[in-house]
C-alpha cells in the first residue's frame, strides 16, 4: 500500500481522506466555525504518522471512530454564534466542567502512581521544611511578647562610660532611682536573676523543690498581667521603711503562686488566698494566683514569686550589681525620646551622686534582649536555607512536569486539533498540578509537625524559654501560601510552554526536530543547573557549620565530665542559720557519699564551669598597691566557693601547690587561683605563698589550677577558688554537688537520695543531671543550627541528584533514535558513554560555578555562627565541589550505561 497518493503529493491515501471527511461531517463545522483549521490539524497529524513509517491502515486504526471524534469536536469547539454572543463555553466559567476536569486529573494521576508519589513527596519536604522553620521564626522573632502593648517594654541596663559596654546587672539604689523617673517610665521593676533560685515546699506528703523568683513591687504591673485571684505585691512590701539587714529580711512574708502550682500542688483550692504555706521551713501567706498565660521574660519560669527587698543596706549598696530590671515606657514616648531624656536625668543625678558618675542609662527593647542578635541571625539564616530547599523542590517538580509534558505533547496537541481550546488544555494541566500541590501541602504539614517534634529533641535549650514553638493557625496559613507559591513556581511552566507552542507545530514535527522540544530541553537544563547551584550553597553552609561544631566539641574544657552527676541540695536558713551548721552538713554529707560503693570522689561548687561568668569580685595584689584604696591596683576575677574534693571529682589538674584536703580549714585563710590569674596578676613572679586581697580580705595562695573556660568556646578569665569551710559565714551559698561514679557501677542517684533523707528528711535532691548533658545544653544553639542546616543540605542534595538523574535519563530516552543511528554508523559504547557523561559534566560544572558564587556571598552572613573555621577559605569549598562533581558523574552513570544497550535494529525499524 502506498504511503501517499502518487498522483497528488498533497493528497493523503484514500482511507485517511475518508476518515478526515467523516470527522468533519460528524462535527458539522462550517468555515466560520474553523473547519479549515481542524482539517489542517488532522492532516498534519496523519502526515507525521506516515512520515514516521506507519501505514495508513495502522494510523486509521489508532485514530479510532471518526464519527465519535467528530461529535467530540462538535461538543468542545466553540460555535461562531456563541462567540458572537460572548458565550464561550469551557471550564473557566462552569463549575461542573471544573469538577469533570478534576475527576479526569485524578484518574490521570492514578495511572502514574510513581510520578505522583515523587512529586507529592518532593513538595512535602519543601513545604514541611519551610513551615517548620517558619513556626520557629514566628514564635521567636515575629510573634509579639505575651504581654499587653509589648512594644513599650524595655530591658534596663547600666552602660560604662569607660568602655561603652552594657552591664547586665544593676544596683538596688539605681533601680530605686529609676522607679522615680515618671516622665519616661510608667513602671519599673527589678528581678533577681543573678542565678536561678528556689525553695523547698513542705506542705505535702514529701518536700518538693519549686522555682522561685524575687521581684519588686510593680513587676506584674510592668508586664501588664493582672492576677487571676487575689492581689500582687504592695509597694511597702518591697521598699518600706527601714533598712535591709540581709537578703532574706523581708518586709512581709507573702507569695504569689503560679496557676500550674495552684492547680497541681494545691489541687485548685478555692480558698488558697490567705493560706499559710511552708517554704524553706518558714511561713508565707499566699496573696495571689497568676493566670495560666503568665510568662516571666528571663530564665526559668517561676512557680511562685516573692517580694524583692529594695531597701538600702545589706546587699543593696552601690557596689553590688545583682538585679535585672524591666520597664514600661510611658504612653506616647518613643524609645529614642526615652533614651535622650534618661541621659539628661542621669547627668543630673550624677552631679549629686558620685557612685553613678561612671555609668549611663541604656534601654533595649525587651523582645530584642530576649532573642539576642546571634540567635536572631541564626534563625534568619535557617529561614533562608528553608526557602532554598523549597526552591530546589519546586525546580525538581517543574523538571518532572516538563518531562511529563514532553510525553503528553502530541496527545494534548491532538486534543487541541479535535476542538479543545487552549484554555481548556491549560485548565487540564493546572487541575492536575493543583491536586499535586494540595497533596504535597497537606503532607508538608505532617512533615512540619514531625520536624518541630524533632527540634525539641535536638536542642530544646537553643530557643528562648518564653517562645511557644507550636503549630497554630499562622503556620497553616503559611503552609497554604507556600503551597500556592509552589504551584505557581512549578505549575505554570508546563502551562506557559503549552500556551507558547502551536499544536500544529507539535503535530507536524517529530521528536528530533521540534523547536518546542529544544526549548523544553533548555528549560530542563536550566532547572537542573539551578538545582545544583542551590544545593551547593546549602551543602557548603552545612559543611562549614559541621566543621565549626566539630571544632567546638574539641575545645579543651579542662574538666572530665564522664561519669559525673550533678545535683543541688539547698539548706534553708530557718534550720541552718549559722555557717558552721551548713559546713558541718556538707562535711557529713560528703563523708557518707564517699562511703558508697558507686562513688569515686565527691565535691561541690557555687557555680558549675562552662556556664558563663558569675560572681565577679575585685582582687588586689597588696604589694602593688600604694594603699588599699589605690584604684589602679584593683582587678576583677570570677570567684568560686568549693567544698570536698571538687578538683579531683571534675578532673581539674592542680598544676602546683597543695590540694584542698592538704589544707587545715582552721588555719590561715587560703585561696587557689587559675593559670590566667597567675599570669595576669603576678607575671614572672611565682604566686605560690603570695598574698592576694579578695574583696578586701587578704588570703594566702596555696595552689594554682589549670584554666577552666567559662563557655564552650574556650574563653577563659581570671578565676579564684575559696574553701567553703573558711567562707561559710559569708552567706548561705547555693552549692552544686558533683559526684564521680566508679566505672561500671549502677546508678548512684537513689543511694544519694537515701543519704540526704537520712541526714535531713525535709531536704530535696534538686535537678540531678549528668554533667555531660549540661555541657551539651551549652552547645545547644550551635547544634541546633548545624543539625537543621545539615538536614536542609541533605534534602537539597538528594533533590539535586534526582533532578540530574531524571534529566539525563530523559535525555537518553529522547535521543534513543539518534544513539541508534550513531551506533549503526560505527560508534562504540565508550563514545556513547562519553557523550552522556560529557553532557552531565557540563550541566554539573555550570551549577557548581553558580553555586560557588552563591556560597561565597552567603559566607559573610554565616560567619557569625562559625567557630574555628574561616568561611572564605578555599578549603571550605573544596569538599562540596568534589562532592557535586562526583554526584554529577554518579547520576549520569546509569543512563550512560543504558545508552550503550540500545537495540539498533529495533530503533531503526520502529514505527
Amino acid at each position: 500500500m502506498t504511503r501517499r497518493d502518487a498522483g497528488d503529493p498533497h493528497r493523503l491515501p484514500p482511507v485517511i481522506e475518508a476518515t478526515i471527511r467523516a470527522v468533519l461531517d460528524a462535527a458539522e463545522l462550517d468555515l466560520t466555525d474553523g473547519r479549515e483549521e481542524v482539517e489542517r490539524e488532522l492532516r498534519h497529524h496523519f502526515e507525521d504518522g506516515l512520515g514516521s513509517g506507519a501505514s495508513a491502515e495502522e494510523l486509521v486504526r489508532r485514530f479510532g471512530d471518526p464519527e465519535q471524534a467528530g461529535r467530540r469536536i462538535a461538543q468542545t469547539r466553540p460555535r461562531a454564534a456563541a462567540r458572537g454572543r460572548g458565550e464561550i463555553p469551557g471550564p473557566w466559567g462552569s463549575l461542573d466542567a471544573w469538577r469533570g476536569e478534576m475527576a479526569r486529573a485524578v484518574r490521570r494521576l492514578a495511572r502514574s502512581p510513581g510520578f505522583s508519589f515523587v512529586v507529592v513527596a518532593t513538595l512535602a519536604l519543601g513545604v514541611g521544611a519551610n513551615t517548620g522553620i517558619f513556626t520557629v521564626l514566628d514564635a521567636v522573632l515575629l510573634e509579639d511578647l505575651p504581654y499587653p502593648e509589648p512594644d513599650r517594654l524595655v530591658r534596663v541596663f547600666e552602660r560604662s562610660r569607660e568602655d561603652g559596654t552594657d552591664f547586665e546587672y544593676l544596683r538596688a539604689p539605681v533601680v530605686a532611682e529609676y522607679r522615680t523617673w515618671d516622665e519616661i517610665f510608667e513602671e519599673v521593676a527589678s528581678l533577681y536573676t543573678y542565678r536561678e533560685t528556689g525553695a523547698d515546699l513542705t506542705d505535702g506528703d514529701r518536700p518538693v523543690r519549686v522555682n522561685l523568683l524575687r521581684v519588686s513591687a510593680g513587676y506584674f504591673e510592668t508586664l501588664g498581667i493582672a492576677p487571676a485571684r487575689g492581689r500582687v505585691f504592695l509597694e511597702e512590701e518591697s521598699t518600706g521603711p527601714g533598712e535591709a539587714a540581709t537578703t532574706r529580711d523581708l518586709q512581709a512574708r507573702v507569695v504569689v503562686v503560679s496557676h500550674d502550682l495552684w492547680r497541681d500542688h494545691f489541687g485548685g483550692d478555692e480558698d488558697i488566698l490567705g493560706r499559710t504555706i511552708r517554704l524553706d521551713d518558714e511561713s508565707y501567706e499566699v496573696v495571689g494566683v497568676m493566670p495560666a498565660r503568665m510568662r516571666d521574660p528571663f530564665g526559668a519560669q517561676a512557680q511562685l514569686w516573692m517580694p524583692q527587698d529594695l531597701r538600702p543596706g545589706g546587699s543593696n549598696s552601690f557596689g553590688n550589681f545583682y538585679l535585672s530590671a524591666v520597664a514600661r515606657l510611658r504612653s506616647g514616648i518613643t524609645l529614642e525620646q526615652a533614651r535622650e531624656r534618661g541621659a539628661a536625668l542621669q547627668e543630673q543625678w550624677a552631679a549629686v551622686e558620685p557612685e553613678v558618675a561612671d555609668w549611663t542609662l541604656e534601654l533595649i527593647p525587651l523582645h530584642d534582649d530576649i532573642v539576642g542578635d546571634t540567635r536572631a541571625r541564626m534563625i534568619w539564616i535557617l529561614a533562608a536555607a528553608g526557602i532554598l530547599v523549597l526552591l530546589t523542590a519546586c525546580l525538581n517538580v517543574a523538571n518532572l512536569l516538563v518531562a511529563r509534558g514532553l510525553r503528553l505533547d502530541r496527545p494534548l496537541a491532538l486534543q487541541s486539533a479535535l476542538g479543545a481550546g487552549r484554555s481548556r488544555l491549560m485548565a487540564s494541566i493546572l487541575a492536575e498540578n493543583g491536586l499535586l500541590a494540595t497533596a504535597g501541602g497537606l503532607a508538608g504539614l505532617g512533615v512540619a509537625w514531625m520536624s518541630l517534634e524533632g527540634l525539641t529533641l535536638v536542642a530544646p535549650a537553643a530557643l528562648p524559654g518564653i517562645a511557644d514553638v507550636s503549630m497554630g493557625p499562622r503556620a497553616f496559613v503559611f503552609a497554604l501560601l507556600v503551597t500556592v507559591a509552589a504551584l505557581l513556581l512549578f505549575g505554570l511552566a508546563p502551562a506557559l510552554r503549552l500556551s507558547r507552542t502551536a499544536p500544529a507545530d507539535v503535530l507536524r514535527a517529530g521528536d528530533r526536530s521540534s523547536t518546542a522540544r529544544r526549548g523544553s530541553k533548555r528549560l530542563r537544563d536550566g532547572l537542573v543547573v539551578a538545582q545544583v547551584a542551590v544545593a551547593l550553597v546549602l551543602v557548603t553552609g552545612a559543611a562549614l557549620l559541621s566543621r565549626s561544631f566539630s571544632a567546638l566539641t574539641e575545645v579543651p574544657l579542662g574538666i572530665d565530665s564522664d561519669g559525673v552527676l550533678t545535683f543541688e541540695v539547698h539548706l534553708p536558713d530557718a534550720r541552718y542559720p549559722e555557717g558552721e551548721a551548713r559546713h558541718a552538713f556538707h562535711r557529713r554529707f560528703h563523708e557518707r557519699l564517699r562511703s558508697l560503693p558507686q562513688v569515686e570522689s565527691v565535691g561541690a561548687i557555687s557555680w558549675l564551669p562552662v556556664r558563663g561568668r558569675y560572681h565577679t569580685w575585685g582582687i588586689q595584689r597588696p604589694s602593688e598597691a600604694e594603699s588599699p584604696d589605690d584604684p589602679g591596683s584593683w582587678r576583677s576575677s570570677d570567684v568560686r566557693v568549693i567544698a570536698g574534693d571538687y578538683f579531683e571529682a571534675l578532673g581539674i589538674e592542680l598544676v602546683r601547690g597543695r590540694a584542698p584536703r592538704e589544707v587545715d580549714p582552721a588555719g590561715e585563710d587560703v585561696v587557689w587561683i587559675n593559670e590566667t590569674l597567675a599570669a595576669d596578676v603576678f607575671g614572672e613572679v611565682e604566686p605560690l605563698e603570695e598574698r592576694i586581697s579578695v574583696n578586701g580580705d587578704p588570703r594566702r595562695i596555696v595552689g594554682i589550677v589549670e584554666d577552666v573556660p567559662h563557655d564552650t568556646r574556650g574563653e577563659t578569665s581570671r578565676k579564684l577558688y575559696l574553701m567553703h569551710a573558711q567562707y561559710h559565714s559569708n552567706r548561705n551559698w547555693a552549692m552544686t554537688h558533683v559526684v564521680r561514679a566508679r566505672p561500671g557501677t549502677a546508678d548512684a542517684l537513689d543511694p544519694i537520695r537515701r543519704v540526704v533523707s537520712s541526714l535531713d528528711g525535709q531536704l530535696v535532691v534538686h535537678r540531678p543531671r549528668a554533667l555531660g548533658d549540661i555541657l551539651s545544653d551549652e552547645r545547644a544553639q550551635d547544634r541546633f543550627a548545624t543539625s537543621l542546616m545539615a538536614a536542609f543540605a541533605f534534602l537539597a542534595l538528594a533533590l539535586a541528584v534526582l533532578g540530574t538523574y531524571g534529566l539525563l535519563s530523559g535525555s537518553v530516552s529522547a535521543r534513543t533514535r539518534e544513539i541508534g543511528i550513531r551506533m549503526a554508523l560505527g560508534a562504540d559504547g565508550g563514545s556513547i558513554r562519553h557523550m552522556v557523561l560529557r553532557y552531565a559534566a557540563v550541566i554539573t560544572a555550570t551549577g557548581v560555578v553558580l553555586g560557588l558564587a552563591g556560597a561565597w556571598l552567603a559566607s559573610g552572613v554565616l560567619e557569625v555562627l562559625l567557630f574555628g573555621v574561616e568561611a572564605t577559605s578555599p578549603w571550605a569549598y573544596a569538599p562540596s565541589v568534589l562532592l557535586f562533581l562526583w554526584v554529577g558523574v554518579a547520576a549520569a552513570w546509569v543512563p550512560a550505561r543504558r545508552a550503550t544497550r540500545v537495540d539498533t535494529v529495533r530503533v531503526l525499524t520502529a514505527d
